[in-house]
């Protein structure tokens, strides 16, 4: 095994760093377009503008996640 230089550990330390900021904004933002898609899915089936089945078919997401967001998987108490 080959002893990395003081300077080829710094790099790494530092790349790795900014991919792992990266990576939690890239998280966040990820969060936060889900929550927003379950508002707007609580509101279309909720308020009868479509159901289910039609959120499901229109942004190919599987209807169980579509209930989950819902409120409605097996595992709800509702």
């Amino acid at each position: 095994m080959v002893k990395a230089s003081a300077s080829a550990k710094a790099e790494a330390t530092k790349a790795l760093e900014k991919a792992t900021k990266e990576w939690r904004v890239a998280k966040k933002k990820e969060r936060g377009a889900r929550d927003n898609l379950a508002v707007i899915v609580q509101g279309c089936v909720e308020s009868g503008t479509l159901s289910e089945s039609k959120v499901s078919q229109l942004t190919e997401i599987p209807r169980m996640t579509i209930r989950k967001m819902l409120g409605k998987d097996a595992g709800s108490e509702k």
